[in-house]
């Protein structure tokens, strides 16, 4: 993606749904796509299915690599289940999701 689909500061953003944290360059690591101009507040959190939270980020862009809280321990491969909240500075674009992603190593 370069980008183009994304406005700026039209509350818009995008989840993938699968990454691959090999090291190999590509898709090695997760974010919500959108414009960070674009929000007040914002907290995203990943689960594993047990319910436990393995990362937590408040910064609109933030990268997750897969690791537990950034450390050196990653989490296996599988499905982690996220939920999203954005605050827009303008209050239209304010949202709540949940969703999945799925690791392939």
């Amino acid at each position: 993606d370069d980008g183009s689909c994304i406005e700026p500061c039209n509350g818009y953003y995008f989840a993938p749904n699968t990454f691959t944290p090999n090291n190999d360059g590509w898709n090695d690591g997760w974010s919500i796509i959108s414009d960070p101009n674009c929000w007040k507040q914002w907290n995203v959190r990943i689960y594993n299915r047990w319910g436990s939270c393995v990362w937590e980020s408040t910064v609109p862009g933030e990268i997750w690599v897969g690791s537990v809280f950034n450390g050196d321990h990653y989490v296996s491969d599988g499905v982690y289940i996220y939920t999203m909240k954005g605050v827009g500075w303008n209050p239209s674009y304010t949202f709540e999701k949940t969703g999945h992603i799925t690791i392939f190593r």
